[in-house]
């Protein structure tokens, strides 16, 4: 049984250090200008949470938890927009089988993406318990990870696909939508 418990703790630790590298590679990449279209506009709504983080700094757990609900919201509503995006194209429409992220492909790919994130960041979380003041700081700050991770793979989708998507409007957050959670 510790045996057990053990390795699932190295894989959790090991995916989140994985996917944290992968996501700051990106923001590496985009500083250098590749790819920059989605990636320097979600730079900029970034700034909000830093400045949020800045504001609650030696504040309690709950201040800064509100900072990363806040950066989530925002990441989820990229998240959306670029599924959206991504129907333009009749090839994503086909493989969804509709234009609509009512239903389809799109809301079961991303309704298994957020069970399968929120249980792996609810054991990070507990795993980490000792270096966070709060789990819910963890779990959150976890999410937020693999927020950045899914972006991160979905812009390489955009760009390895027949579609030209050359303006940074595509990807901007509009207001809550079908994914929003609460």
């Amino acid at each position: 049984m510790f045996k057990k418990i053990l390795f699932l703790f190295l894989a959790v630790v090991a995916f989140g250090t994985v996917a944290h590298s992968q996501v700051m590679q990106s923001e590496e990449q985009s500083e250098e200008g590749k790819h920059s279209v989605f990636f320097a506009d979600y730079d900029i709504e970034q700034i909000e949470f830093k400045k949020c983080e800045e504001s609650v700094i030696n504040n309690s757990p709950a201040k800064h938890i509100s900072c990363l609900n806040q950066e989530i919201k925002r990441q989820h509503g990229y998240i959306e927009n670029f599924y959206r995006t991504l129907l333009k194209q009749q090839q994503f429409q086909e493989w969804n089988g509709g234009d609509t992220l009512a239903k389809g492909n799109f809301k079961d790919m991303n309704e298994q993406f957020v069970a399968f994130r929120d249980r792996l960041c609810s054991l990070y979380a507990l795993a980490k318990k000792p270096t966070y003041e709060n789990l819910e700081w963890g779990r959150k700050e976890c999410i937020m990870i693999f927020n950045d991770y899914m972006l991160n793979r979905l812009q390489t989708i955009k760009y390895e696909s027949d579609g030209d998507y050359s303006t940074a409007e595509d990807f901007e957050a509009d207001a809550p939508g079908e994914f929003d959670e609460d």
